[in-house]
């Protein structure tokens, strides 16, 4: 019995969904919160932050992603950029400044135009309070000392995955979930057009270059998007058989490949893992290009972000849809991993040589994740209100019986290889039960069909998707009428029952994402501009300035907002007019220190009258 030509998988990808961001202005929306002293190190920061953004390519007008990757080192290229931009946006996260150095930035700032308004403006805001105030404010400036400027990132805008709303980043921890979800994204889609074009095309001709880079984007997605659930406190969590690194075992394997076989342990095969280990070194090669530059730097003595910013922060993100407990970037992760197996399926089966046990195994496997990530699309996400999550929900459900099917078909492929009838019929016993498998799968594709349909960028997609599908129900059919025809004129042999499904088997995990930490525009402490104040205040200061002809009331208010600037205004309110009308003479200039009408000490936020002085 000869070998015939394989069945190719539908390894059809998922789109993921739009994930852009709208274009940000950092110098601006920036200096609304930088120190004056501080100007040249908020417009580095705000130029560099620009910078990195921009080189992410996530912005609405940015080219589509298959003219970012040509090549494995555009994936490392790409990975650097994202960790270069994160490491920007993490120095907002962490303790920088304390009260009391916002205050000393502040008085430091204020010009010397007169000497007694300069001297009183260089004396500490709060001097001298009462005890009780002291023990308030001691209590209060604890708490501001541990305060970062997250806050202060507040103005970035994107679009929501799920629900295609705009959202707002209301902090730097936000923008942090949303880069890295919208950069696994953008990894996913371009890996979806590349299998597009490989499936367009004989499978005669693979592509065997653009099939090894949109496998290690996805992994690379995978790992993406495992550090964005990272950083919303959110451990990742795993599906499917535990990773079996078939290069590191291949001389274990071909030692007791007799004895495997008889135990049905996987045997081995040179070809998938000479294949699996070049995979293997492009991943090692990838991380060692980016972790030089991304964790170059020790993290040093910089303070940890306090806990009740960063809960206040990520409590915040269940509003936002696709990052709402991370649920969208946990599927999408799976999703990753799962199409990344696909493609381990199409280049085995297009092989010269093709081990069906091996590749049912893998089906099994991409079967049972699909089932996992279906639950999570039926249970945790919109489909009912949002196209992409009931597109992502039909997509998971014809996707897991399908390739339960395949993985019979595989088993029935193994049989059909060995020319004798006791696996002639067995082949006839798994066929059939593919095709009834099968059967059940055509409603189901027929339904994620319509759903592409009725989206006009989709659309064009259906087509491919329908060829493919038909040519795994054809192949099917085929050789269940070869092994039938053979056991009918040649064997006779009564038909047994299937064999049960065989154990699963994974060849992917997600790439590492190298640790992001702090960029060095903040280690050397130039952008250290932004106030971080808990506790709003106000402090009112009552100087008089006398003459021989006017007696002028400064009134200084002092305003301190968390993650505000520190503003200054001076209204100079005359009296003179009125002293002149009524013809009253101004007594000589005294230098007195005023005091409060309340007769004590002023203390934060508590306002002061003004002390007026009346002729004798």
């Amino acid at each position: 019995m000869t070998q015939r030509e394989g069945l190719p998988p539908c390894c059809h990808a998922l789109t993921p969904g739009l994930k852009r961001a709208a274009k940000t202005k950092f110098a601006s929306e920036l200096a609304k919160f930088g120190v004056s002293t501080k100007a040249d190190g908020v417009q580095r920061l705000a130029s560099d932050l620009s910078a990195a953004r921009a080189a992410l390519q996530l912005e609405g007008d940015a080219p589509a992603p298959s003219a970012v990757f040509q090549s494995p080192d555009d994936i490392s290229s790409y990975t650097q950029k994202l960790a270069t931009y994160l490491s920007l946006v993490k120095g907002f996260t962490e303790s920088r400044q304390s009260e009391a150095d916002a205050d000393a930035a502040l008085q430091a700032s204020v010009p010397v135009t007169d000497a007694p308004v300069g001297a009183a403006l260089r004396q500490p805001l709060v001097e001298g309070k009462p005890e009780a105030d002291g023990a308030l404010g001691d209590a209060h400036g604890g708490a501001a000392s541990a305060r970062d400027c997250s806050g202060c990132l507040n103005f970035c805008r994107w679009q929501d995955a799920i629900t295609g709303q705009t959202v707002y980043a209301t902090s730097a921890r936000q923008e942090y979930a949303h880069v890295l979800l919208a950069a696994g994204i953008f990894m996913m889609t371009d890996a979806r057009d590349k299998v597009d074009a490989i499936l367009s095309e004989r499978l005669s001709e693979l592509d065997e270059t653009q099939l090894k880079l949109a496998y290690q984007l996805l992994l690379h997605a995978a790992g993406v998007l495992d550090a964005c659930l990272e950083s919303m406190n959110v451990a990742p969590c795993s599906i499917g058989a535990d990773f079996a690194d078939l290069g590191a075992k291949a001389e274990a394997n071909a030692d007791n490949q007799g004895s495997a076989n008889d135990v049905g342990a996987v045997p081995d095969d040179d070809m998938m893992a000479k294949w699996r280990e070049e995979q293997r070194q492009i991943q090692q090669v990838t991380l060692q290009k980016v972790a030089p530059d991304s964790t170059a730097t020790p993290n040093g003595s910089s303070a940890e972000s306090p806990a009740s910013d960063a809960a206040e922060d990520l409590a915040m993100l269940k509003r936002i849809p696709d990052l709402a407990d991370g649920r969208f970037p946990q599927l999408l992760a799976w999703i990753a991993l799962a199409e990344a197996q696909e493609l381990v399926v199409l280049r085995g089966v297009t092989r010269e040589v093709v081990d069906f046990t091996l590749m049912a195994k893998l089906s099994v496997d991409i079967s049972v994740r699909y089932k996992e990530c279906q639950t999570i699309a039926s249970r945790l996400l919109p489909y009912s209100t949002s196209t992409t999550a009931e597109r992502i929900r039909l997509y998971c459900a014809y996707k897991e019986p399908y390739y339960q099917a395949i993985s019979t078909y595989f088993q029935g492929a193994a049989c059909m290889l060995k020319e004798d009838a006791r696996n002639c019929v067995q082949a006839v016993a798994n066929f059939t039960k593919a095709a009834a498998l099968f059967e059940g799968v055509v409603s189901l594709e027929k339904s994620y069909e319509s759903k592409m349909a009725a989206d006009k960028e989709e659309k064009q997609r259906v087509a491919l998707l329908a060829a493919v599908f038909l040519r795994s129900q054809q192949i099917i059919s085929r050789d269940l009428d070869i092994v039938s025809h053979r056991n009918d004129s040649v064997y006779y042999e009564p038909i047994p029952a299937p064999e049960v499904a065989c154990n699963a088997l994974s060849l992917v995990k997600p790439a590492t994402f190298p640790t992001v930490t702090t960029s060095d525009l903040w280690r050397d402490g130039e952008p250290y501009a932004f106030y971080h104040i808990t506790k709003s205040f106000y402090l009112l200061l009552v100087i008089f300035v006398l003459d021989a002809r006017v007696h002028s009331v400064l009134e200084i208010q002092l305003h301190a907002r968390r993650q505000e600037p520190w503003g200054v205004s001076v209204a100079v309110q005359s009296e003179h007019d009125d002293l002149k009308a009524t013809g009253t003479t101004l007594p000589p200039p005294t230098h007195t220190t005023p005091q409060p009408s309340s007769g004590h000490r002023p203390h934060c936020g508590r306002q002061w009258s003004r002390a007026t002085r009346h002729p004798a």
